[in-house]
């Protein structure tokens, strides 16, 4: 691994808006940053690298790190404040000062960084995030999946995949879209703050970013480095029956294999695995899907628009009705929206 040597800080005091100074030249070029997630991601584990606990004392070491940037690089704080970076230990000292009302959650694109000798220019978020997964860094997509700090309190928020606002019912909806067969997915979780969570007993309003950041260092879980995938397993406690996402957070937490018992299954049923069994649809039905209505007229062609990082079921034209299976009959159940639907796969047995 290189050694990241982020180069001279220039922090004019005088700067605001979105607008960057550099030495003690006027104000001349506008400079246009973007929120990322990435670069919080990045900066937090530049932080926990160097012990920074975002108060006052600076603690710069020369650290192993994933890759070097290469600067300048423009950042922006939660209050639209833009400066210009070009030293590691200039950043150290800012990140020192960051507070959760002052923080860094913007960088202008494109920007350049070094790995192995190598230099790649990353233009966007998305190339940003797929940095920071072969960097292996905890990301929100992670941090999901670790059950055992606190308990998120349903609905929330987030912002998909295609720019859209999406509200989530459920824990097992929200592993939906950041799951993958192979553990990686190329979605980056945007959540839309604030949200609250439950934490031995409390409820926590959690404001931005940064405090969700913050309270997940302090999580024992989140120094494990786990894949995306939801396979539940679980084990016996003192407490009772805990649920980790994969096996893979069972061990970081201290379980072996051997303490792992049956999981009731029943709340990570899909749509898929549900279809045909607890319930049947009434054809034809109407899909939407890339802009289009289309027109389904059994379950074969169904599936074919079923996307289940996306969403946890088809984006139907409501109402729909179903014929509902249960042990004492069936019976034809109207379902006016997809949070309806889901609630109908949920209690599927």
């Amino acid at each position: 691994m290189k050694k990241i040597k982020i180069l001279l800080l220039l922090l004019t005091v005088s700067v605001a808006g979105f607008y960057s100074c550099t030495d003690n030249d006027p104000v001349e070029n506008e400079v246009v940053t973007s929120k990322s997630i990435s670069l919080r991601t990045t900066l937090n584990e530049i932080k926990k690298a160097n012990n920074i606990n975002g108060k006052n004392e600076l603690s710069t070491q020369d650290q192993a790190f994933c890759f070097n940037f290469v600067f300048p690089l423009n950042l922006s704080y939660n209050n639209g404040t833009v400066v210009t970076v070009s030293s590691y230990e200039g950043l150290i000292a800012v990140l020192t000062s960051e507070t959760s009302t002052f923080y860094f959650e913007g960088i202008q694109f494109p920007f350049q960084v070094q790995q192995e000798g190598v230099i790649t220019t990353i233009d966007d978020e998305a190339e940003f995030f797929a940095l920071i997964l072969d960097c292996n860094f905890p990301t929100v997509n992670n941090f999901v999946f670790d059950f055992t700090c606190y308990d998120i309190v349903y609905p929330i928020s987030i912002i998909n995949a295609n720019n859209e606002t999406v509200v989530i019912e459920t824990q097992v909806e929200l592993m939906q879209y950041v799951s993958t067969p192979t553990g990686v997915s190329t979605y980056q979780l945007n959540i839309v703050f604030p949200i609250s969570i439950e934490q031995n007993g409390l409820t926590i309003v959690v404001n931005d970013l940064y405090e969700f950041f913050e309270i997940n260092n302090d999580c024992a879980g989140s120094s494990c480095i786990c894949t995306a995938d939801f396979n539940p397993v679980c084990v016996e406690t003192t407490n009772g029956t805990v649920m980790y996402s994969n096996a893979c957070f069972a061990l970081c937490d201290g379980f072996t294999e051997a303490d792992f018992v049956t999981c009731n299954t029943t709340a990570v049923e899909t749509f898929a695995t549900t279809l045909g069994d607890c319930f049947t649809m009434n054809y034809p039905v109407q899909i939407q899907h890339q802009g289009a209505l289309v027109t389904v007229n059994n379950d074969g062609e169904l599936l074919q628009y079923y996307f289940p990082n996306q969403s946890d079921v088809p984006a139907f034209v409501y109402p729909v009705t179903i014929n509902r299976t249960t042990p004492t009959g069936s019976f034809v159940v109207t379902i006016a929206n997809q949070t309806a639907f889901w609630d109908v796969v949920l209690s599927c047995n």
